[in-house]
């Protein structure tokens, strides 16, 4: 991890913290004390929504808590052994301590985080009763603080692809849902040919000032999208929604480019057989906010084979990846 990507997980490590003790309050380390379990199995032990907890197992495991076999099957390690009744050196006396000396909105906060893992519902839903981008929407002061936070931490992602990258020979670039405008609008500082486009959600339009060479256009990047002229690139978008949304998103960029243009996709690509305790969060924020909609994988970030395999069912076919130092790049053509 760079200096930017530690700073990150200390803001937000206590989201570990909270999915571990949620994980302690369903039983999830005491299934797996004596076997390692299939995933459907521990579901059923457990009680809990079946994409909710391997999401969750999956985002853990970066912190070394879990292992998970390509076959779904679950295991603990040296690590979160200190975590079950049986251990010799538990340290669920000291946990449990920790949870007494907390606030009762500690412990309802706990409770609304073991709903999650049991019904799949983000906190959004099962606290607001929306999904969190509807809350934004009926929340301007907290969207545009949501833009300024989001802002914050593109800032270095930014920097990295256009260091990284030459799109000197896109003659026309689409952003898709490119919220405040700052990465396209680096391209088109640096690249004084290139005209831009920007697409997103309305109200997110509205609040961009205007940047040279930028048309911006208001629409839901659910539905069928304007003409893309060239090439086009989504960035931190699609880790947002499941495996069936992120399709139908790449499906409506597909259809609405030319064959023989590129797509840029910059988001993270995660390595089961490496620990990255950044996507281990990243993972976690997604299941928090986004909740496990859908019948297959994500929200979350993806491995290079699940990006594969999104590109392909929507007609791309994936050129190459690039890790750059704080983001990564999957590079697809439209065929």
């Amino acid at each position: 991890m760079i200096p930017y990507q530690q700073m990150f997980c200390i803001l937000d490590y206590r989201i570990v913290s909270h999915f571990t003790e949620a994980c302690i309050g369903l039983g999830v380390f005491d299934y797996l004390a004596a076997d390692p379990l299939p995933l459907s199995e521990l579901v059923k032990r457990t009680g809990t929504h079946q994409r909710a907890l391997y999401r969750c197992l999956r985002g853990l495991a970066h912190f070394g808590l879990f292992v998970m076999e390509s076959d779904f099957t679950v295991s603990l390690t040296d690590v979160s052994r200190h975590l079950t009744l049986e251990s010799e050196f538990s340290l669920r006396s000291w946990q449990e301590f920790c949870q007494l000396a907390q606030s009762a909105q500690h412990q309802q906060r706990r409770d609304l985080w073991e709903q999650l893992l049991r019904t799949g519902k983000s906190i959004y839903q099962l606290g607001r009763d929306r999904l969190f981008y509807d809350y934004l929407r009926e929340h301007q002061e907290l969207a545009a603080a949501f833009d300024k936070g989001m802002e914050s931490m593109s800032r270095i992602e930014v920097r990295d692809i256009l260091q990284g990258f030459d799109f000197s020979a896109s003659e026309h670039l689409t952003e898709i849902a490119g919220g405040n405008g700052m990465l396209i609008a680096g391209v088109l500082r640096q690249y004084q040919d290139v005209q831009g486009q920007l697409f997103d959600f309305p109200d997110v339009v509205n609040r961009i000032e205007p940047i040279p060479r930028l048309k911006t256009v208001g629409v839901d990047i659910h539905r069928v999208l304007p003409n893309i002229p060239g090439d086009a690139m989504i960035k931190r978008i699609l880790h947002s929604y499941s495996d069936e949304q992120a399709h139908n998103i790449l499906n409506h960029v597909s259809n609405s480019m030319g064959s023989g243009n590129k797509l840029y996709i910059f988001e993270l690509i995660e390595d089961h057989l490496t620990n990255n305790p950044y996507i281990g969060i990243k993972n976690l924020q997604m299941l928090l906010v986004h909740g496990a909609p859908g019948g297959s994988g994500g929200p979350g970030e993806r491995t290079l084979a699940e990006f594969a395999s999104l590109l392909t069912r929507a007609g791309f076919e994936l050129l190459e990846t690039q890790r750059l130092p704080s983001i990564d790049a999957v590079v697809a053509l439209r065929r």
